[in-house]
């Protein structure tokens, strides 16, 4: 006769402000990038969209002619530009006419987030503190043979190699990951979720069949604390008697 095995529970570790500081790399590119002037009164935010100001604009483009199209000799001073237009002579000889664009909030946001500086907010990005990767590690390996443990976390396709590069930088040991689109998608086939973000400690998508382990942020205060006390990083789960509890952790005789 088979003996089946207890199928082990399947943790989900959210990537931002669990083990990557993206609102830190966030803040200082966007005031490097639009300045302090419109920084919101509550600095430390999960959304990064609804918690900054994005202002629609409008862009003004210049695309090159042709090469058949452009004259063979220009006079060399008629690349000097105004100073008072910012343009050259040779400009209506070399570019064809201007062509404006529309940006709005949301794609100004987007551009910025992940096409202007997605390496350095979701790669370059600091770990959330200094011994992150070592409590990772052994995190990971104390109750690996109790849970599978998936890394997770909502990505754009154009962030996804930035913040595997990210994990690699922490030496990251886990073997799966799941970037997604909607914290819908990333919840899955999930038992446990540990992270920050509010609107899954809220329970927005969360089906009633899973744990959520809450780390502590200014931005989640308010928030359903979770089904174990709230902790402030990962190593405070480790040896944690309330988190064992939960995924049904024996310890080796």
């Amino acid at each position: 006769m088979k003996i089946m095995e207890n199928k082990k529970l399947k943790i989900g570790i959210d990537v931002n402000e669990v083990l990557r500081a993206r609102w830190l790399q966030f803040d200082r590119f966007y005031v490097q990038e639009f300045g302090e002037d419109d920084l919101p009164e509550q600095p430390y935010v999960y959304d990064l969209f609804a918690g900054y100001p994005w202002k629609e604009r409008t862009e003004v483009t210049k695309d090159l002619k042709e090469p058949e199209d452009m004259p063979a000799d220009i006079n060399p001073l008629e690349y000097q530009v105004d100073e008072k237009t910012g343009e050259a002579n040779a400009d209506f000889a070399l570019f064809k006419a201007p062509e404006k664009t529309h940006l709005t909030a949301k794609e100004v946001y987007n551009r910025f987030m992940y096409e202007d500086f997605v390496f350095e907010i979701h790669g370059s990005v600091p770990k959330m503190y200094p011994n992150l990767d070592l409590h990772l590690k052994n995190f990971y390996e104390k109750y690996k043979d109790t849970v599978d443990f998936v890394i997770v976390s909502k990505e754009n396709e154009f962030s996804i190699p930035s913040t595997l590069f990210f994990l690699s930088k922490i030496m990251c040991r886990i073997p799966n990951y799941r970037f997604v689109k909607t914290n819908e998608e990333l919840i899955g086939d999930l038992d446990v979720i540990i992270t920050t973000d509010p609107e899954i400690l809220d329970g927005i998508y969360i089906r009633k069949a899973i744990k959520i382990i809450k780390l502590k942020r200014p931005y989640n205060e308010k928030c359903d604390n979770g089904d174990i006390p709230p902790v402030l990083q990962v190593n405070d789960l480790f040896e944690n008697t309330e988190f064992e509890k939960i995924i049904n952790y024996i310890k080796p005789q």
